[in-house]
């Protein structure tokens, strides 16, 4: 309760698991299923040598539902915001060409962007388009893509593939997302269609795990 009204805040460290059942005046064992109940929540974590502490709530997106990140994030009371770091005609990976029923010999639409949540850096997204979505380079893109896309090819994006991995962040990923070089991180690589069934964009994302959770 205390952890969910805001008494307990974010970096608050708690009581050692002995203290706390005197405090309440339950057993140690209670004490410590609780505590165990809260970690396995994402409420607290435990610091080896350091104690325990309220964590900060993790944001998420519902992959189960085909949602544009800013749609995503409206939909959950939560503020996006996207800061673009480059748009280029670039020749890709030959796996991103075969990804996008392309010629091996084939240039694409490289977009990369910055993603926020509540002003907050979270997200490197990095995406490839054919040729034929090369005016996406004359667009402002600090808003929803997806919109972006209704509004000029009235494209509704109808299906994705999507592959989840581990990495480990980068110097410039670290920097652009307030992390430590090598911290964990999700990995999103995707292939979206559109409503007729043509592949229209291979996606990769980053995302700070820390701070984010992704419903399969």
């Amino acid at each position: 309760k205390e952890i969910t009204s805001g008494i307990l805040k974010p970096g608050d460290r708690l009581l050692p698991e002995v203290e706390m059942a005197k405090y309440y005046q339950v057993s140690v064992i209670t004490a410590r299923k609780a505590m165990d109940e809260l970690a396995a929540q994402g409420l607290i974590e435990k610091k080896q040598g350091k104690g325990t502490f309220v964590t900060s709530p993790k944001y998420g997106r519902d992959y189960t539902h085909i949602q544009g990140f800013s749609e995503s994030c409206l939909a959950r009371g939560l503020k996006p915001g996207a800061r673009l770091l480059q748009k280029e005609i670039v020749a890709p990976k030959s796996s991103i060409l075969e990804s996008l029923g392309l010629d091996e010999n084939s240039q694409t639409v490289k977009i990369v962007r910055l993603r926020y949540v509540n002003d907050e850096p979270m997200v490197i997204e990095t995406s490839y388009f054919p040729l034929d979505y090369a005016f996406l380079l004359q667009e402002n893109l600090d808003g929803s893509l997806f919109q972006v896309l209704r509004e000029k090819k009235d494209l509704v994006i109808d299906g994705s593939k999507k592959i989840v991995e581990i990495c480990r962040a980068t110097t410039e990923e670290a920097r652009w997302l307030k992390l430590r070089k090598n911290a964990p991180l999700l990995l999103v690589r995707s292939v979206a269609f559109g409503n007729a069934g043509q592949p229209v964009y291979v996606c990769m994302q980053v995302i700070n795990g820390e701070r984010f959770q992704l419903i399969l």
